[in-house]
């Protein structure tokens, strides 16, 4: 017997609330099993029967895993936006899109960018709209960077310095996922083991020793630097080093 409020509700309120309940349904699931079991040993017979829907209907709302995954990761820019824009106007910019990453890794999972990344992806539709998802993450993080330094309208040179640290940021979480593969084989992600290898990926790229790096990597330390010269006035503030918490 139907309930007073769904008698209340127009059929196509229903309906719509039926297939957002559905979507939502499959993709807890998935992220559950792609946590549990990993992404590759994933099929999409077990996100079904763990949603309790049939093959059919998982095609009604996704075309693949990898089309699932990459709908995830796309959610997930807006809310990375929103930390990264809260972050103290003036913490280094990669120090703040780390800190920003880490509110994308809950106790309940780790983020479906990290898995997307690190996971193969099949076929060229399949790598290229990666390719753009990637670009996508790489212009909002940029664009950020820009207003977080109150750069209203940037030079030519402070576009570069915010499209390069944000293209590092996501390489170095690239890296990450790749570096946590080759050490945790043929397991699901684990934020406890992930989150220390992110954080020791972003340490890299604000390490400017010489001992530890050739000269080649002493270009970022040095942007960052541009960066928040700009945000300040012109006043050069001495470079900080972090360490592998961020901090």
């Amino acid at each position: 017997m139907r309930s007073s409020a769904d008698l209340a509700e127009p059929a196509a309120g229903r309906r719509d609330r039926k297939k957002s309940e559905t979507r939502e349904a499959l993709r807890a699931a998935a992220h559950r099993l792609f946590a549990e079991k990993g992404f590759s040993s994933t099929t999409i017979n077990d996100i079904t029967d763990a949603a309790d829907v049939s093959r059919r209907t998982f095609f009604r709302y996704f075309d693949s895993k990898d089309d699932l995954l990459r709908t995830d990761v796309a959610d997930l820019l807006p809310v990375m936006l929103a930390a990264l824009r809260s972050r103290p106007a003036g913490e280094p910019p990669l120090m703040a899109i780390l800190a920003a990453l880490r509110t994308l890794i809950g106790p309940d999972g780790p983020p479906a960018l990290a898995e997307g990344l690190a996971s193969p992806v099949g076929g060229i539709r399949a790598r290229l709209s990666l390719l753009r998802l990637l670009a996508e993450w790489e212009q909002g993080i940029a664009d950020t960077l820009l207003a977080r330094a109150g750069l209203d309208s940037p030079d030519q040179d402070d576009r570069l310095r915010a499209v390069v640290l944000a293209c590092a940021a996501t390489s170095a979480l690239r890296a990450s996922a790749q570096v946590y593969r080759s050490r945790y084989s043929g397991r699901g992600l684990d934020t406890t083991r992930l989150l220390p290898i992110i954080e020791q990926a972003f340490a890299v790229l604000s390490d400017s020793s010489p001992e530890r790096h050739d000269h080649l990597c002493l270009a970022l330390p040095v942007i960052e630097v541009g960066l928040r010269t700009r945000a300040t006035g012109g006043q050069k503030r001495k470079p900080v080093q972090a360490d592998a918490s961020g901090r």
